[in-house]
């Protein structure tokens, strides 16, 4: 019973060090959790966690809410299809995870083209703010106003600035084409954003008001996210296939020096601290004056994380992870790196064909005795993408009914929008067909026979005629993925937008999937990868075209895209808020 006692206090203790910030003077050492240490005693989970992390799930459709440092799975908030970048509410000043107010979070769902509104307070998605048709959004990142999101359109080389309130929307072209903006991040004093574009090898730089390309700025091969400081006087970008990172100065809008790093660099994200030099707290320590000590990298490729230093400019520490990581997080308080890995090679029990993928917490601080090291290793659902951090204490405690004495709920009916993840389909697997890849007519259904592979889809391009009935054969032949070898890669297939919901098909080695429905929103619509399948996967992309016979071929001009950005089958009429296309906002 003794031992019992002294572990509960020794949770409840380490949970309120951390919310009161007592290890906040630079001049004191770091409290070490004691449920942390080595121990006879069973003490690696608190029962209550002091922080929250919030990850875009994926072709799951769902964020994922887990509890920091236990790694517990607390829930999944259904919201659409495939989901990218959370952005909380508030304002941006700090590292990625912002100000925030505790109020709401932002998702953008790649599949269907919209932002997810999600009330943190009640833990329901509220509103879903669907994107103006053709644009392909891939990534959103919130102002230092909190008032509007910037978006990139990477299928159709566009950048977007949204109101929230209203939902109207700005939006500027991003040429010449090819153009794929991918990753975006704006500066604390909301002067810029920066946006790296993969194609084109470079970042552009964007005025926020007016909204307008100013200028690009050439760095490694295949960039895939750039981020910028608290101090907002250096944007880091990781340039994929080049292996290392480069660091632009805000002011000048030049680079200022390029770092080797890793192989395949894919995702930065950095620590914060107060001006008095330790961990920020939203809500309790002012946020003027933040800075950042280190930004850390993942590598795919290397199966690691680097550690760079902002003061020296150069990689400080490697960190081994398992395996492939892709986004990468930094917990609210600097304490830990959570690695979102694309890949669980044999770690895991198996559940099925589709083997699970992993989030692992590795010790960020550096007096600690396991630093480096992973103190924590689970399976998640979907193919998670990014990832940010709260303190608890910004969620507020509603167990014991005080939310009918509070302004949490609007007076009236307040919706819970719970859209479907799929809809207007049938799914079916079979066992790996052998059939050509093409289209063929049977029994008056259009079949398309397509093959998947590191990376890209045979054919590149499908034509159907609106009113067909499509039936999609999908297989992926490769026997591992590319690059890294690993023998357990799935890839996906969805047909963005309208038909984002229809189809989401995950492809695992050693079977056909099949996807049925009707083609009935003319339009051009990319296919894309949604399982994260090996260094290029963001380049694997088709084509599909369903042709009004009315109007001709189908293209990014002639679709029925009003219809498209209705999302029908997706939400009731009235539930949905249709991003207006608006000059200047």
């Amino acid at each position: 019973m003794q031992g019992k006692f002294k572990f509960l206090m020794a949770s409840a203790l380490s949970a309120s060090c951390l919310m009161l910030g007592a290890a906040n003077a630079a001049d004191k050492p770091e409290v070490i959790p004691g449920w942390q240490n080595a121990s006879a005693e069973a003490k690696d989970s608190p029962l209550h966690d002091p922080m929250l992390l919030y990850a875009a799930g994926g072709v799951d459709g769902a964020v994922a809410v887990i509890g920091l440092p236990s790694m517990r799975t607390y829930r999944h908030i259904a919201c659409g299809v495939d989901l990218h970048e959370v952005s909380f509410g508030g304002n941006n000043r700090g590292n990625k995870n912002g100000t925030p107010d505790g109020k709401f979070l932002y998702v953008n769902d790649k599949g269907s083209n919209t932002i997810c509104e999600l009330n943190l307070q009640t833990g329901f998605m509220d509103r879903i703010i669907a994107m103006p048709f053709p644009y392909g959004i891939h990534h959103i990142a919130m102002s230092t106003d909190g008032k509007f999101l910037i978006s990139t359109g990477e299928y159709t080389g566009k950048m977007a600035k949204t109101d929230i309130a209203t939902g109207k929307t700005e939006v500027i072209d991003w040429g010449p084409s090819p153009s794929a903006p991918d990753y975006v991040d704006q500066t604390r004093d909301g002067k810029y954003a920066f946006s790296n574009n993969y194609y084109h090898s470079t970042v552009g730089v964007f005025t926020t008001s007016p909204f307008k390309l100013i200028k690009e700025i050439p760095v490694g091969k295949n960039p895939h996210g750039v981020d910028v400081n608290p101090e907002s006087t250096l944007a880091v970008v990781a340039d994929k296939l080049s292996a290392t990172m480069t660091v632009i100065d805000v002011k000048t809008l030049t680079v200022k020096k390029v770092i080797p790093t890793c192989a395949g660099p894919l995702h930065n994200a950095m620590d914060v601290y107060n001006k008095d030099g330790g961990s920020y707290r939203a809500g309790i320590d002012s946020d003027q004056g933040l800075t950042s000590k280190y930004v850390y990298e993942s590598c795919f490729v290397a199966d690691a994380n680097v550690k760079v230093s902002y003061a020296k400019l150069e990689v400080v520490d490697e960190i081994p992870t398992h395996y492939r990581t892709g986004h990468i997080a930094v917990s609210a308080d600097n304490s830990y790196v959570i690695s979102l890995n694309k890949f669980s090679t044999g770690m895991f029990s198996p559940t099925g064909i589709i083997f699970p993928i992993n989030f692992e917490m590795w010790d960020a601080r550096e007096k600690s005795p396991t630093y480096g090291k992973t103190l924590k290793i689970q399976p998640v659902d979907g193919e998670p993408h990014n990832s940010k951090s709260i303190m608890s204490y910004l969620v507020k405690d509603w167990t014991k009914g005080q939310a009918e004495t509070s302004d949490l709920l609007k007076p009236g009916m307040n919706p819970i929008l719970d859209p479907a993840h799929r809809v207007k389909t049938k799914r079916y697997m079979i066992p790996k067909e052998n059939t050509a890849p093409g289209i063929k007519v049977v029994n008056g259904v259009k079949e398309i026979h397509m093959k998947a592979f590191s990376y890209g889809y045979i054919p590149r391009q499908v034509r159907v005629n609106k009113g067909d009935k499509v039936r999609i054969f999908a297989t992926n032949i490769d026997k591992a993925a590319g690059i890294t070898k690993n023998p357990d890669v799935t890839m996906g297939l969805t047909i963005y937008g309208p038909y984002g919901t229809r189809t989401n098909m995950d492809l695992p080695r050693g079977v056909t999937a099949v996807q049925e429905f009707v083609a009935d929103i003319a339009g051009e619509y990319e296919i894309f990868c949604t399982h994260f399948c090996g260094p290029l996967h963001l380049e694997m992309r088709a084509t599909f075209f369903v042709d009004d016979p009315k109007k001709g071929p189908s293209n990014l001009a002639n679709g029925e895209y009003a219809e498209a950005q209705q999302l029908p089958g997706l939400l009731e009429e009235g539930q949905i808020t249709i991003a207006e296309r608006v000059k200047g906002l």
